[in-house]
């Protein structure tokens, strides 16, 4: 073994000065750091896997050995006897030049000290054994660890020879100079499953007036390390919300709290580590954590932490930076999710032809897939006329699990008559409910400057009051409130009658409260009723026909309360946001398909695209000039002999979330380069992280229609890019699937996009260039044509080309 020689030391940043504020102190640091020894390199590796943790204790010999100048340590040399096992990682880390983490396991102790040691500004090795995979798809569904450079080894001797030279010579990856974010402040990991504990949780953050963004794994499905890395730095406040072990998905996702804990930690942040249950946690960060059992215990968790983020933000000032960042560095294209940047929005949010048919009211149904910019319409929208006090508007964001419990509870035991007889009443109660809630909270002030309409308030909010099941909460826990009301009255009720089912929703006669809402909007020039999410989480083709029915009935109940107001000459619009699939089902599912005006949001025009990246390029730059002269200034103008912004088009679905996924990811590679510009072998080596995101992303939705289905897609790994209908059915069989499930798998993955066809001018065709008819796009082509896997997929699965 080789050891290059240096006096590495001098180069080390030490951090000796204890932090200002620690979580664990919930102040002032209180340990001294005098007798703390320095190290070039610190081993983090779990103990569980004792075959790992027996050859890295050798590699740390073997390093000592060949170099008794160099200082390596690892977790095994510290001294916790009677002391807190955190502090003395906390001290570790601050006192080594690189941090060496083995990630050959999912350990949530390693992620947590990876995320403290970035968080720190101390370099990162993750090194792996590579004849271990025990967790290899637990590691590719997070994500976060991707663009690192993973060191491979089997063995000891190989570990050590890399090692050597690879600690000397390796650099924090990240820009230190992350502007803090005080429009939003906070940063929230949302759990992938929408419990209870959650829904309290976002309730009780809304209520309490602080901004925040969320990552939310049913939206993105991975979220990166260099954006891990700018959102909690950029916080000031970082709450992750960890799940039950029991639940499906909880590896993954608690390993990536652990990870956001960590640098959060690290940084200083207010943290908020909220348990769902009483199961023991890692040993780094157990004492951070705070558990509930009932989801009513969340709230009193939550207020002194609110408090506390409170003072802590108003104690906060922006330090100005020491040195001059780049332009690249600067360069901001926002989120992908418009949840997490509704203020941001408002600066270049583009208005499409779809957006003004439905903010003129001439749609009650805006259609798209996932990621096409429906929730950035909806926010477009609801912006128009949400500051006028002229204009009532209801932005109900209702989830599809939430809908759970009146289904099992109240729906299945009726007959379908009287099921769409239920939730027509359900919807009319819940949005004059809304409605009535609304006009309590905006109109306080204004109501009393005429005395007639101050009668009609104080009318309204004695008939709301009078239900205090759905006074309390924000929108979502209402709803909940409503649907465990109304499950608990059927369990006690036999019932037989449309009387009775009412009876099970309605606390008063609801005429009364229709009457008076409508007399008082005759004061407003009109209602929006807004309605986004209703159908987040129900599969694709394996969408029940109650959640169609839920979907109906809304519509049928906004029908109704518009001839109703119409008669007191109120303008009543109503817009609900769903997708292709859901409006497919609909259809088939409706005798009238009239009622209800549709407008599709596609992307199948570049200028249109181009026009989205323009405008946030102008809001970042605080220039404004063409889309040809910006790109040109900061993207290398061919990538593989290709236009570069058509080659990164190509790999998107058409969509603008894939769009600024993929040249996120192509900044991030140059800036992490130290690049002044981002060049063609930036925005190729961007394509691989871009590529195992979307991968990831088609794997979970097929996840969602049924698991058995979710690795399908693994099987084209190596695979040619181009195969005939007939030789991937035979693929998807030889892995056991009857000819009857191929055939509904091959359609799928022709929706999804995943495959497409290939013409005989050698033009690649896909589902989202025919409004997902996958039917008719086959339509113009033989029997077996050829198909073809998705440009966004190919480096994923290292396709070779025919």
């Amino acid at each position: 073994m080789t050891f290059e020689h240096t006096n590495h030391m001098t180069q080390l940043n030490l951090i000796p000065q204890p932090p200002s504020f620690c979580q664990y102190a919930n102040g002032p640091c209180d340990q001294s750091f005098e007798s703390t020894k320095n190290t070039q390199a610190f081993f983090f590796y779990s103990s569980q896997q004792e075959l790992i943790s027996n050859t890295l204790e050798e590699v740390v010999r073997k390093l000592r050995k060949a170099n008794p100048d160099f200082l390596v340590g690892s977790w095994r040399d510290l001294a916790v006897q009677g002391r807190m096992i955190f502090c003395e990682i906390c001290k570790a880390q601050r006192f080594t030049g690189v941090a060496v983490a083995d990630v050959t396991s999912l350990n949530f102790n390693v992620m947590f000290e990876i995320g403290y040691a970035l968080g720190l500004g101390v370099p990162v090795i993750p090194i792996r054994d590579t004849s271990f995979s025990p967790d290899h798809r637990e590691f590719q569904e997070l994500g976060l660890l991707d663009t690192f450079g993973f060191v491979d080894f089997v063995g000891s001797d190989e570990l050590a020879e890399k090692l050597s030279g690879t600690i000397q010579n390796t650099e924090f990856p990240f820009s230190k100079t992350v502007k803090r974010n005080l429009e939003t402040p906070i940063f929230i990991v949302k759990a992938p499953l929408g419990t209870d504990g959650q829904t309290k949780l976002m309730s009780v953050i809304k209520k309490s007036g602080l901004r925040f963004r969320t990552f939310d794994a049913k939206e993105t499905s991975r979220l990166s390390i260099q954006d891990a890395y700018r959102e909690v730095m950029s916080s000031t406040g970082v709450i992750t919300h960890l799940l039950a072990d029991v639940r499906r998905g909880s590896l993954v996702h608690n390993a990536r709290c652990a990870l956001i804990a960590g640098l959060a930690l690290a940084s200083g942040q207010q943290v908020l580590m909220l348990q769902e249950g009483k199961e023991p946690r890692p040993i780094d960060y157990r004492d951070v954590i705070q558990s509930y059992s009932d989801p009513n215990q969340v709230q009193g968790i939550l207020t002194p932490f609110i408090a506390d983020l409170w003072g802590a933000i108003q104690s906060k000032r922006f330090v100005p930076i020491t040195l001059p960042l780049k332009a690249l560095e600067k360069l901001d294209l926002g989120d992908v999710a418009a949840e997490n940047e509704i203020n941001a929005l408002k600066s270049y949010f583009f208005p499409t032809s779809q957006y003004n048919e439905a903010r003129r009211g001439h749609a009650r149904l805006l259609v798209g897939r996932k990621g096409t910019g429906k929730t950035a319409v909806f926010y477009g929208i609801r912006n128009a006329f949400w500051t006028s006090q002229d204009h009532l508007v209801l932005d109900l964001k209702p989830e599809g699990h939430q809908f759970t419990k009146l289904r099992e509870a109240v729906l299945e035991p009726l007959s379908r008559g009287m099921q769409e007889h239920v939730l027509s009443a359900f919807w009319t109660y819940l949005l004059l409910m809304e409605i009535a809630n609304r006009i309590i909270v905006n109109d306080q002030r204004f109501s009393s400057r005429n005395s007639a309409r101050s009668e009609l308030y104080q009318e309204i909010k004695e008939l709301y009051s009078a239900d205090p099941t759905v006074e309390e909460g924000d929108f979502s826990e209402r709803l909940l409130t409503l649907v465990q009301r109304i499950s608990e009255r059927a369990e006690l009720a036999s019932l037989t009658a449309s009387s009775q089912l009412t009876s099970l929703i309605y606390e008063r006669d609801i005429n009364v409260l229709s009457r008076k809402l409508a007399e008082y909007l005759r004061n407003k020039e009109g209602v929006w009723v807004l309605v986004d999410n209703l159908d987040k989480g129900w599969p694709v083709n394996g969408t029940e026909p109650q959640d169609i029915l839920i979907l109906r009935s809304l519509l049928e109940a906004t029908r109704k309360l518009q001839r109703t107001f119409s008669k007191d000459k109120v303008t009543f619009h109503t817009v609900v946001f769903i997708r292709n699939d859901i409006y497919e089902h609909l259809l088939v599912n409706t005798s009238d398909k009239g009622k209800d005006t549709a407008v599709l949001l596609e992307w199948n025009d570049r200028e249109a695209l181009c026009e989205i990246v323009r405008r946030r390029l102008i809001v970042s730059l605080e220039k404004d000039a063409s889309f040809e002269e910006l790109w040109s200034a900061f993207f290398a103008p061919h990538v593989s002999g290709q236009e570069s912004f058509s080659y990164i088009l190509s790999r998107t679905l058409m969509r603008p979330r894939d769009l600024l996924r993929y040249l996120r990811a192509c900044i991030n590679v140059a800036v992490n380069r130290g690049r002044e510009k981002v060049l063609d072998i930036d925005i190729l080596q961007a394509e691989k992280t871009y590529s195992e995101d979307q991968l990831q992303e088609v794997s979970f939705e097929l996840h969602d229609i049924a698991p058995e289905y979710s690795e399908i897609v693994y099987l084209f790994i190596g695979s040619p890019s181009q195969f005939t209908k007939e030789e991937l059915s035979t693929r998807m069989q030889s892995c056991g699937l009857p000819p009857s499930d191929a055939d509904k798998v091959s359609e799928l993955l022709l929706w999804f996009g995943f495959v497409g066809v290939l013409g005989g001018d050698g033009e690649e065709h896909y589902a989202y260039q025919y409004q997902y008819g996958v039917k008719r796009m086959l339509k113009g082509f033989s029997n077996n044509p050829t198909l073809i896997i998705h440009p966004a997929y190919r480096s994923a699965l290292g396709c070779t080309e025919n």
